[in-house]
C-alpha cells in the first residue's frame, strides 16, 4: 500500500482514522440521443414520471432526516422541492427535448450545463456552492429515468466517506447514518451544505483535495485532520498512533468546551457578555444553540437567491426567516437583508461587470436601487418578524444617515401595505445597521442615533481603512486587527453607540480569536458574533478574565505605536494576569 500525504480545506474541526470507503457520483452524459417526432410525447412522459417519483423520494427523505437528525438538516429536501418545482427549470427541459428532438437525460445534461456556466460567473465561493445543490435535484431526476436503478445500500460499518463531491442530500443520507467517521472530497469548501453538517454532526471533513480519489481504493486506511486540513493515505503505524493520540486530545480538548458551552456567558468579576452565531442557512441554527449562542447575531440571507434561476418571491423569503425566527424561539435573530453586489453578482439583477466592484454598487446600495427586490424581502422579514417577535432588520454597506433614512421611509411603505393586506408583523422591530466602511465608522455617533442597535463588520471594516486585501498573499501581512489605529476606530463606534444606549456587536472574524475578543471586551464590546464552531473557545476566553484587568491592559495598548507591540503587550499582560484565559487557543 502506497504511502501519501494531501493538504486541503479543513471545513469540519477534528481527527479520524478508518478504512475508505469510495462514492460514485452520477454523471450526466453528453452523447445525444435522437428520438423520432413522434415518440416525444412518449419521452415527455417519461421525463414527468421521473420528476413525480423525485418528488415523492425528497418528501420522504426530508421526513426520515427531520426524525434522525431534526427538522433544521431536512430543511436542504425543502429547497430541493423548491427547484424541483421551478417551472422554468423543467419547462427549458422540456424545450431541448421538443426542439432537439432528444432524450430527456441529454436535456438535462444540457440545462445542467447552461445553469453552470452561470455559476462558474460568479466569484464569491459560498454562492457557487449552491450548484450542487441544483445538480443534486437533476442527478435524482436523472437516476429516476432508469426504473430499474439500484440505490447505494449502506453495510453499517464504520467508514472514512471518500468523493469527488457529496451532493447535499447525499451528505444528508450518509452522515446522517452515524457510521460515518470523517468526509475526504476532491472539491467543495467551507460554505457547502457537507461542510456545515459535517461541522453540526462533529464530523471531521478536509475539502479541495482535488486527486483524492485518484490515490485511494475501498479499504485503504486515511487519516484525515479536518482542522488542519491534513489527509494521509496508508499512514506508517508510526505516524497512525501519532495521530491516533491526537485524535484522543482533541476529543476531550471538544469535551471540554461543550462544557463550556452550557455554562454562564460571564467574567470572572460578573460582568455578562453575549456570545451570538453568524450563520448562512436555517440547518444551522440548531448547531449554533448546541455550542452556546445566545442568538442568531447574523444571518446572511443571499442563498436564498441562488435556489432557482429566477429571482426569489417573497414565498421563498418569508419561508426561509419563518423557520429561522421559529428555530430560535425567543432568542434574537438578526436577518442582513440581502448583501450582493460587486463581486457577489446575481446574473438574475443584471448588474454590469464594475471596474472596481469592492467600491461599486453592493449592499444597500444595490437595494435601494433595486426598490421592488428589496420591498418583496423586507415584507418576507416583517411577516417573521410576527412569530416571536425577535426578529431584526440589518443594513449591510451603510454610509451615511440618508440611505438609513431612505429605507426607512420603504419600511413604513411595507408596513402599510401589510397592515391593508392583514398580515402580522412586529410594529416595532428593531433596524440596525452593519458598520463596515470607513465612512460609517467615523460618523459613528450620528448614524446610532437613527438605528436600534449597529453591528461592526470587522473583516470589511479593516480591510476598507488599512487599505490591506487580506486575499491578496504579497498584502496580507498587512491586515492587522490589533493596529492601533483600527483599536482607536473600534473604541470610537463602541462608546457612540454605549453613549446612546444602543447595542453594539461585532461579527467580523476578530470576534473568533481570543486575543482579539479580549481585547474587544477591553474596549466595552459584550456581543460577540461568530462562526458557531468558535463560540465555546471564545466563551471559555472571556470567563478566563476580569473586565477590569483586561480594560487596563487595553488601555494601555491604545497608546502603543505598532500593531506589533499591542499584540506583545496583550499576550504579556493577560497572561501573567490571567493564565488560562489563552491557553484554550493552544490546547489542540
Amino acid at each position: 500500500m502506497e504511502y501519501f500525504r494531501l493538504r486541503g480545506i479543513g471545513v469540519s474541526p477534528g481527527i479520524a482514522v478508518g478504512e475508505v470507503h469510495l462514492s460514485e457520483g452520477v454523471v450526466f452524459t453528453s452523447r445525444k440521443n435522437d428520438i423520432k417526432p413522434e415518440h416525444v410525447d412518449r419521452e415527455l412522459k417519461r421525463l414527468d414520471e421521473a420528476i413525480l417519483k423525485t418528488e415523492h423520494q425528497l418528501k420522504k427523505i426530508k421526513a426520515e432526516i427531520g426524525k434522525k437528525v431534526g427538522t433544521d438538516h431536512s430543511f436542504i429536501f425543502e429547497a430541493h422541492l423548491f427547484i424541483l418545482q421551478d417551472e422554468n427549470l423543467v419547462s427549458r427541459i422540456k424545450t431541448i427535448m421538443q426542439e432537439e428532438k432528444t432524450n430527456a437525460e441529454r436535456a438535462i445534461s444540457k440545462v445542467f450545463d447552461e445553469y453552470s456556466e452561470m455559476f462558474r460567473s460568479i466569484e464569491d465561493e459560498y454562492f457557487k456552492q449552491r450548484e450542487y445543490d441544483l445538480k443534486d435535484v437533476l442527478s435524482k431526476i436523472y437516476l429516476n429515468l432508469e426504473s430499474d436503478k439500484k440505490l447505494e445500500r449502506d453495510d453499517g460499518k464504520e467508514k472514512i466517506l471518500v468523493a469527488h463531491d457529496l451532493l447535499p442530500s447525499e451528505a444528508a443520507l450518509k452522515l446522517s447514518q452515524g457510521n460515518i467517521l470523517a468526509v475526504a472530497l476532491d472539491i467543495g469548501g467551507t460554505t457547502s451544505h457537507t461542510a456545515i453538517l459535517a461541522r453540526s454532526l462533529n464530523i471531521p471533513a478536509v475539502m479541495g483535495l482535488s486527486q483524492i480519489t485518484r490515490k485511494v481504493k475501498d479499504g485503504d486506511t486515511l487519516i484525515v485532520d479536518g482542522t488542519n486540513g491534513d489527509v494521509i493515505i496508508n499512514p506508517p503505524l508510526a505516524i497512525k498512533r501519532e495521530f491516533e493520540s491526537k485524535q484522543k486530545k482533541y476529543d476531550k480538548y471538544i469535551r471540554e468546551l461543550k462544557k463550556t458551552a452550557r455554562l454562564e456567558s460571564q467574567t470572572l468579576d460578573q460582568v455578562k457578555f453575549f456570545p451570538l452565531a453568524n450563520i448562512e442557512l436555517p440547518d444551522e441554527v440548531s448547531l449554533a444553540f448546541s455550542m452556546g449562542a445566545e442568538g442568531i447575531g447574523l444571518f446572511r440571507t443571499e442563498f436564498i437567491f441562488f435556489q432557482t434561476k429566477k429571482l426569489p418571491c417573497e414565498e421563498d423569503h418569508y419561508e426561509i426567516y419563518s423557520q429561522v425566527a421559529k428555530s430560535a424561539g425567543k432568542k434574537p435573530v438578526y436577518i442582513r437583508t440581502v448583501d450582493i453586489g460587486g463581486e457577489k453578482n446575481l446574473p438574475q439583477m443584471n448588474v454590469e461587470k464594475e471596474p472596481n466592484p469592492a467600491l461599486g454598487l453592493r449592499g444597500l446600495r444595490l437595494s435601494l436601487k433595486e426598490r421592488g427586490h428589496f420591498k418583496t424581502q423586507l415584507r418576507a422579514i416583517l411577516r417573521a418578524s410576527a412569530i416571536h417577535k425577535n426578529v431584526h432588520i440589518m443594513l449591510p454597506m451603510v454610509t451615511g444617515v440618508e440611505e438609513i433614512e431612505e429605507t426607512k421611509l420603504i419600511i413604513e411603505e411595507v408596513k402599510e401595505e401589510l397592515t391593508v393586506q392583514k398580515h402580522k408583523y412586529d410594529k416595532n422591530i428593531p433596524l440596525g445597521i452593519m458598520i463596515e466602511v470607513p465612512a460609517a465608522a467615523a460618523i459613528s455617533d450620528n448614524l446610532v442615533k437613527e438605528v436600534d442597535y449597529v453591528s461592526i463588520g470587522t473583516n470589511d471594516l479593516i480591510q476598507y481603512y488599512l487599505a490591506v486585501d487580506r486575499s491578496n498573499e504579497d498584502v496580507s501581512y498587512l491586515f492587522k486587527p490589533l493596529h492601533p489605529s483600527v483599536l482607536r476606530l473600534l473604541k470610537f463606534i463602541i462608546e457612540s453607540a454605549k453613549k446612546e444606549k444602543k447595542d453594539v456587536t461585532v461579527c467580523g472574524e476578530m470576534a473568533a480569536d481570543p486575543l482579539s475578543a479580549l481585547a474587544l471586551l477591553g474596549l466595552g464590546l459584550t456581543s460577540f458574533s461568530m462562526n458557531p464552531i468558535f463560540i465555546p473557545k471564545i466563551k471559555k476566553a472571556l470567563r478566563s478574565v476580569e473586565y477590569k484587568t483586561i480594560k487596563k491592559i487595553v488601555e494601555h495598548g491604545l497608546n502603543l505605536k505598532t500593531a506589533r507591540e499591542v499584540e506583545e503587550h496583550f499576550l504579556e499582560k493577560v497572561l501573567s494576569k490571567h493564565p488560562k484565559a489563552l491557553l484554550v487557543a493552544e490546547e489542540y
